[in-house]
């Protein structure tokens, strides 16, 4: 009586298992791409805006700004995504070696042990398992005016303009300018009554020769202040441009790997019960073979064993072929789905979903 509902229960889980053996290929529910658009067409909408009323270097900011706005939200969605995926990449990896180092190992020493020789002809690939993320991260520098170096340059500019009126001064006026000794008051009068007017024939006033002397500078280092300004507000616009396409470029390359991330995930989810089913059938196939060895001992030859007994080595034999290649098939190459995986996947599915309509028909 007690065999009988032990034959039940076993029956019912079976079953149960069966029922969870779907034959629909892996889905892949497309990235979901609503929020991340609305974000970039208002970022868009505010940098038309802002072309408008701002300055061009200003613009330049906005433009930095919208690409930092757009980085900054992709990298998120991507880290939401590589943490979800990442905990479903734990159990399959979890449940792969369990199946690897505990039911395969221990069917492969009884198949031994029963001298059944097994061979498995298909090359099997090195295991990878990579979310598709891309490696080259962006990065959004901050954008100077170019105020401050210009105002460096003009300063610079302003004191080689002060240093050009002196040394021609007082070439045409015979003074003599060492660096350690500054010209005595009357050389500097005489110097400034010639930048004055003196230089042009006239009598030349030495307030005259200071005034040009500080309006000439001035001018310069004011022209030298602009030009700098304006020469960084062009570099800024460019780069500025330039990180803004960027910005685009990188979203869709981050698109891309997201998407790929989801398949990945997608064939993780459903492709972990079927390794814990595998687990349990190898265990079951594991002790027949167990209770082969125990009743009819080891054999030399193979044919000397039951036929049930081989057909049982046969099954188990084909089963861990199977199960081999399912935790074995690359799930990712180069950070892309690999549908190989899919393939290895459907064929130990097949098997499994065969086993169980046979053993329970």
């Amino acid at each position: 009586m007690g065999n009988e509902n032990t034959q039940t229960k076993d029956a019912t889980f079976y079953a149960s298992s069966t029922d969870k053996v779907s034959e629909n290929s892996v889905e892949v529910e497309p990235i979901t791409e609503e929020p991340m658009v609305e974000v970039e067409e208002k970022i868009e909408e505010k940098v038309e805006k802002v072309k408008k009323s701002l300055s061009k270097n200003d613009e330049s900011k906005a433009l930095m700004k919208s690409a930092e706005m757009l980085v900054s939200k992709v990298n998120k969605d991507v880290k939401e995504i590589e943490d979800v995926v990442a905990e479903h990449v734990s159990e399959f990896k979890a449940k792969k070696q369990v199946l690897a180092d505990s039911a395969l190992v221990e069917t492969k020493r009884l198949l031994k042990e029963a001298n059944y020789e097994y061979s498995n002809d298909e090359e099997l690939e090195p295991f990878e398992l990579s979310l598709g993320c891309t490696k080259e991260k962006i990065d959004i520098k901050n954008i100077s005016s170019g105020h401050f170096s210009g105002f460096i340059f003009a300063l610079i500019g302003m004191f080689a303009t002060v240093v050009a009126w002196m040394f021609f001064a007082a070439k045409k006026t015979g003074t003599a300018i060492t660096p350690d000794k500054l010209p005595e008051q009357s050389a500097l009068d005489a110097m400034f009554t010639w930048i004055g007017g003196g230089m042009t024939g006239s009598t030349g006033n030495a307030l005259f020769g200071m005034i040009t002397v500080a309006l000439t500078t001035l001018f310069v280092g004011f022209l030298i202040y602009k030009m700098r300004v304006a020469m960084k507000e062009n570099k800024n616009f460019k780069v500025a441009n330039k990180a803004f396409e960027k910005s685009h470029t990188y979203v869709e390359e981050q698109k891309e790997s997201m998407t790929e991330m989801q398949r990945i995930d997608a064939h993780i989810i459903e492709a972990t019960p079927l390794i814990e089913s595998y687990i349990i059938v190898l265990n079951e196939q594991n002790a027949k073979l167990k209770r082969i060895l125990h009743v009819e001992g080891t054999l030399e030859d193979m044919s000397e064993y039951h036929p049930n007994s081989k057909h049982t080595m046969d099954e188990t034999a084909n089963l861990m072929k199977r199960a081999e290649r399912f935790i074995n098939a690359p799930v990712s190459k180069d950070g892309r789905f690999n549908e190989d995986s899919v393939n290895a996947y459907r064929e130990a599915k097949a098997l499994y979903s065969s086993y169980i309509t046979q053993a329970y028909a």
